[in-house]
């Protein structure tokens, strides 16, 4: 076997080798196949390239610092990188099922969480099937005491037990960008040790050891429960668990889809719980400009898709909702399964727990704003909001240069991370607070609400169709096309005259005359607008 040289900082590898298989190059590419021999022997600091192909590992522990960058062509020659593209030039690494009662890949930090971050960039992670038998463990990846940096990353087809598929724990800091969650799926094998650890990202951490998560950009589609009929599917956490003591999560700019998770209990797609009133741990979640697809294949389902306890502060702002939810029985309050529940407060007086609201729970540890939700079915409470197609066109998941979206999500716009993590860092409860229920769906149709909730998206006095999306939003007017110059600036062709700008609650946030083809709605904020001008409408993204 060859031997790595001791002095180098940059190893280049592929799976057979080359040339004098030094690794000081494509040309002399280090044979990796068992890509264990290559991240397990590494010094901090160094970075292993890798080509497209197969790896293939069992229990791979990298040193920890490391960079791990894959996507690049088995064409590539010499030292050239300029050929990055993991979504072309696919680098795999396969546990092909035999990583036994460990995760495929875990990285300990040690005693020193100071270390520098272990980076995986341009790799599929897949083939992990976990045995696992203890609740934090990970089946393809788990770091402990830990910065772990990853891009580009797709955990692909992978099977747990018990644990999570991806569990950052023991006072990690895991930061995802433009990473890919697919066709993982959890097997109920023991309700005793499942039922509150089922989920495709699992966080753990203590008191003194706080995890944080950061999602930045990234997918989530397409996982399941393989056992639905278990009393435990999706029960406390069926996508992502963050609960019972320090895991914090925070995701901007993604897209999650919940579809083919079966709800049986309480949480069903993410749970953030705090162990008690008096615990000093810190859980909570951060959503900014994310869009929730949630279509249950249950046709009974209850408790929430998604549950915070009173003691688990949540911040939720600028992000788009959308639930197919079914329930025993359309009287059945308690038991539908609505978007956010709020339980175990100090004071449920005034929350409600059940019901259509899609938010709910204690303003008390709770920012929330400028959300909306459009749920697709007929509702006992006298208010209908269409399918997502009539809003947004069809629901269909698309790839792009390597980016997975729905159009709405490509649409959306875009949010720098630091700014709006310094936003919810920085957001303290006003003195003056009060309990109160929240509903912030998006108003279709105009409709009236009870005048006991908050609104985020309509007006509680208008007439049906006076307001919402479809008063002012048509596809069978006149045809105009308008085009984006970038930065808020269009082009509008086929009208001209007064051209209204709606939000997706139907506001009007801009009005404008067109005479001269151009549009410009730079002092508006990034996010989904319609242009109405004339008898015609036309879907923008600023």
């Amino acid at each position: 076997m060859a031997t790595l040289n001791a002095n180098a900082t940059e190893w280049f590898c592929s799976p057979a080798g080359a040339g004098d298989e030094s690794g000081d190059s494509w040309t002399n590419a280090f044979p990796a196949e068992s890509i264990a021999d290559v991240i397990e022997n590494v010094e901090p600091g160094d970075i292993v390239y890798l080509l497209e192909g197969t790896y293939t590992g069992t229990q791979i522990r990298p040193v920890v610092g490391i960079s791990v960058i894959g996507g690049f062509p088995a064409t590539a020659t010499d030292t050239d990188t300029s050929g990055y593209n993991p979504w072309v030039n696919k680098t795999i690494f396969n546990a092909q099922g035999k990583n036994g009662t460990g995760p495929f890949i875990k990285v300990s930090g040690g005693d020193n969480p100071s270390y520098e971050p272990t980076t995986f960039k341009g790799i599929t992670i897949t083939g992990a099937v976990g045995q696992q038998t203890t609740t934090y463990s990970g089946t393809a990846f788990n770091c402990t005491r830990a910065k772990v940096l990853m891009e580009d990353v797709v955990f692909d087809s992978n099977t747990s037990w018990c644990g999570g598929v991806v569990v950052p724990a023991s006072g990690s800091k895991f930061h995802a960008k433009h990473c890919v969650w697919t066709n993982n799926k959890n097997i109920n094998t023991d309700v005793s040790k499942n039922n509150w650890f089922q989920c495709i990202l699992n966080g753990r951490g203590s008191e003194t050891e706080v995890t944080d998560i950061v999602l930045e950009g990234c997918v989530m589609v397409n996982n399941t429960i393989e056992s639905p009929e278990a009393k435990a599917a999706a029960c406390y956490g069926g996508g992502m668990s963050m609960q019972d003591k320090g895991a914090t999560l925070a995701m901007v700019n993604c897209f999650v889809d919940g579809g083919g998770l079966t709800i049986k209990q309480n949480g069903g797609f993410l749970r953030c719980a705090n162990a008690t009133a008096s615990s000093n741990y810190i859980t909570n979640f951060f959503a900014f400009n994310t869009l929730c697809n949630f279509k249950t294949t249950a046709s009974e389902c209850k408790g929430n898709l998604i549950s915070f306890n009173g003691y688990a502060p949540f911040y939720i702002q600028g992000n788009l909702m959308i639930t197919d939810t079914k329930a025993t029985s359309n009287d059945d309050k308690a038991n539908n399964a609505i978007f956010v529940q709020g339980w175990n407060s100090k004071d449920m007086s005034d929350i409600l727990s059940g019901g259509d609201n899609s938010i709910t729970g204690s303003i008390f540890s709770t920012y929330a704003a400028n959300n909306c939700t459009v749920r697709t079915q007929q509702s006992t409470d006298n208010w209908l909001a269409p399918a997502m197609s009539e809003v947004f066109g069809s629901n269909k998941i698309t790839e792009k240069d390597g980016r997975y979206f729905l159009e709405p999500v490509a649409a959306y716009g875009d949010v720098n991370l630091a700014d709006a993590l310094e936003n919810y860092q920085s957001y303290e409860m006003p003195e003056n607070f009060r309990w109160a229920n929240v509903d912030l769906s998006v108003d279709l149709f105009g409709n009236k609400r009870a005048t006991t909730t908050y609104r985020g998206a309509y007006d509680p006095n208008a007439n049906p169709a006076s307001s919402g999306i479809t008063s002012v939003y048509t596809t069978e007017g006149s045809q105009i096309i308008i085009t984006s110059k970038g930065n808020g600036n269009f082009t509008v062709k086929g009208a001209e005259g007064m051209a209204t700008v709606y939000d997706m609650s139907g506001r009007i946030v801009k009005t404008q005359r067109i005479d001269d083809s151009i549009l410009s709605i730079t002092d508006v904020a990034s996010g989904i607008y319609i242009v109405r001008l004339g008898d015609a409408s036309v879907k923008i993204a600023r």
